[in-house]
Parts: structure tokens; C-alpha cells; sequence
């Protein structure tokens, strides 16, 4: 019964009526998308050393069109891209895991890769509690924090139950820990010496540790082509974690009494495909083109839905967030780099 539910709703988000309803709306995340991707290839979004990554500037301009987003011309649109738009997007990422890379490195990747995804969302949920906020932000935070950045927090909120400020929370959370993954993308490069870290160790460090793929190749990079080889692929790692990551909290949530009906309206299809993606790329099925262009796909509908998000969030409900959601995440932070860094020195064994 619940799968052919699944399978009727499927038919009606793609049927031609729909879509042209949804068209105005997404030609307008589209198009931020597109200015944000423009920008950044001519590298209007770089100032010195300082890099603005895209989606920051898309999350920028579609909080700039709010007072557009009540309109009935975008409303459906907004919604459309925001949700169906974003599972496709997480649904494509799956094409940029190669699993026979990621078991080169040995052991110690994956068990740092492990740790912090588990590790930091089971704090996050903790942590909130602490801070005074509720479980679900905390996870919502602690996915975005420990798997890879905005696309696990847009995947975590895809799955989490939805409330009023369901997307200032989530717009709060993709430009809180962009921030911090830059702040990071510095500072850690320079512990090199500090640490003790062999070029390898230091690049499971980084990669377990910074939360965004393009923060890590940043600090990576720096130090050389063997430490960003090893960065990305712990950082990798961490991006296969993100279908039992995101799983793992649809049944938290699903197991929490009178949110279990909200939580799992239907089963989460985006990210068997997800799975599906991966699995032949790691088969070699998917042609290095092919591979690049889904890629580029993927990181536009994410990002085009990055820009929906901005849409629909208000400047003063930001504002009015509070201190506590900031101090969960540099304590997030500090903790996953504290977990990585404590985890290399004592699984050195598994790292010669």
C-alpha cells in the first residue's frame, strides 16, 4: 500500500500539469543558481585567498527575494525546487563515490570516517539538549557537521519532521557550517607541525575533520597533492556514510513516539538511488563524462534549492535564532576535530 502511494506521488510531481504550475518558481531558484555558478567560474566569488563558495551566495540573493516568495506565481515553484529538486540532487551526488578509491588508504580513514559521522551526530542531538534546543535541530546540525555540509543538512531535512521554522533552521545551518568549514580550511593546515602528523595522518585529518568537500580540497591543496589526495578520500568516506547517516535518523525520529507519523510520511527513495549511483560508479558502469556532468547536475539542483530555501527564509527570523544554535555548532566543530584528532593518534597502527 505504502509503495504504491510512493509511486502515485512520483507520477504526480513529474506530470506535465504539475510541472508547468512549478515552472515560474523554479526558473527563479534556477536563475540565482546560475548567476551564483557564472560568478564563481569567473571567479568573481574569490578575494585574494578568500574564497565564497556559490550556494553561500545563492542562500544571499534568495534571502534578498523573500518578500517574492508569497506570491502564487512562485509559491508551488519554491516548494517544488526545495524539496523533489533537492532528493534529486542528493539522489545524484551518489555518482561521485568510487569505493575502490576510498579502500586504498587502509583502515584508519574509515574507521575516522565512521566515528565522526556517528560520533558527531549522536553529539549533536546531546549537545541540543545542553544548549537548550530541540533533539532534531541537534541533528539536523550534528548530519551537517559529521557527513558533508549543506547536502547532508538538506538530505537530514528531508527527513526530519517539519515545523514552522523548519527553514530558517535549515537556512541557518547551510550558512553556519559553510562558515566554520572556512574557518577550519585555514587554521588546521597550519597545526602540520604542532600535531606531529605524518603527510598521511594529516590528511585523514583533514578530511575527517572540515565538513564541506570544497573546504577540505582547499586545505588539502595546500599542503600538496598527497595530503589532498588523502583528504578527499576520508572526505569521501564520510559522503558514503550519508545514506545510513540520514536513514539512521529517519528511524531515530520514527522511533520517537507522536513524531513517528510526521517523520516518515513515505520511504526515502532519493537515497536508493543515492546507493544505486554509487554502486555503479564503484562497478565502473559510469563513464568519467558521464560521472563529471552528473556531478555538475547534482550540485546545481542542490544549490538551486539552496536558493528556495533563501527564498522562503526571513532576514528576521534568522536575526531572531539566538546565541544557542551558534555555540552548538562551534562546539559540533570542536568536537569532530577533537574526535579525528584524538582517533588518528590511537589507531596509528592501522594507519602504516
Amino acid at each position: 500500500m505504502r509503495s504504491s502511494t510512493v509511486a502515485v506521488e512520483i507520477v504526480r510531481l513529474w506530470a506535465p500539469d504539475n510541472l508547468r504550475r512549478v515552472a515560474p518558481g523554479v526558473a527563479v531558484c534556477a536563475t540565482i543558481a546560475a548567476v551564483a555558478f557564472i560568478a564563481d567560474t569567473k571567479n568573481f566569488l574569490r578575494f585574494g585567498a578568500v574564497w565564497v563558495p556559490p550556494l553561500i551566495l545563492t542562500l544571499v540573493i534568495g534571502m534578498a527575494l523573500q518578500p517574492l516568495s508569497n506570491r502564487s506565481a512562485v509559491k508551488l515553484g519554491l516548494d517544488f525546487a526545495g524539496r523533489t529538486l533537492l532528493r534529486v540532487g542528493v539522489a545524484l551526488y551518489g555518482a561521485r563515490l568510487t569505493l575502490d578509491q576510498l579502500v586504498d588508504g587502509g583502515a584508519l580513514p574509515i574507521v575516522v570516517a565512521l566515528a565522526a559521522v556517528g560520533g558527531t551526530i549522536a553529539f549533536g542531538a546531546w549537545a541540543a539538549r545542553f544548549f537548550g534546543l530541540s533533539r532534531d535541530f541537534g541533528l539536523l546540525t550534528g548530519c551537517a557537521t559529521g557527513v558533508c555540509g549543506a547536502a547532508a543538512a538538506m538530505a537530514a531535512s528531508a527527513v526530519l519532521p517539519k515545523h514552522e521554522n523548519s527553514d530558517r533552521d535549515l537556512a541557518f545551518t547551510v550558512m553556519g557550517v559553510n562558515f566554520l568549514s572556512t574557518v577550519v580550511m585555514v587554521i588546521y593546515p597550519a597545526l602540520h607541525n604542532v600535531l606531529g602528523y605524518s603527510l598521511f595522518e594529516m590528511g585523514v585529518f583533514l578530511g575527517g575533520a572540515i565538513h564541506d568537500v570544497a573546504q577540505v580540497a582547499g586545505a588539502g591543496q595546500t599542503m600538496g597533492p598527497q595530503v589532498l589526495t588523502d583528504s578527499i578520500v576520508t572526505k569521501l568516506l564520510r559522503v558514503a556514510f550519508l545514506l545510513p547517516a540520514i536513514a539512521g535518523i529517519a528511524w531515530w525520529i520514527a522511533r520517537g513516539g507522536g513524531l513517528a507519523g510526521n517523520a516518515r510520511p513515505s520511504p526515502p527513495i532519493f537515497l536508493f538511488g543515492f546507493l544505486a549511483l554509487a554502486a555503479l560508479n564503484s562497478a565502473g558502469v559510469v563513464a568519467t563524462d558521464v560521472k563529471a556532468a552528473i556531478t555538475q547536475v547534482s550540485s546545481f539542483l542542490i544549490i538551486t534549492a539552496i536558493a528556495a530555501l533563501g527564498m522562503k527564509t526571513s532576514l528576521l527570523a534568522l536575526a531572531r535564532i539566538g546565541m544557542a544554535p551558534v555555540l552548538l555548532l562551534i562546539t559540533e566543530t570542536a568536537f569532530i576535530g577533537l574526535l579525528v584528532m584524538s582517533l588518528i593518534y590511537a589507531l596509528r597502527p592501522l594507519g602504516t
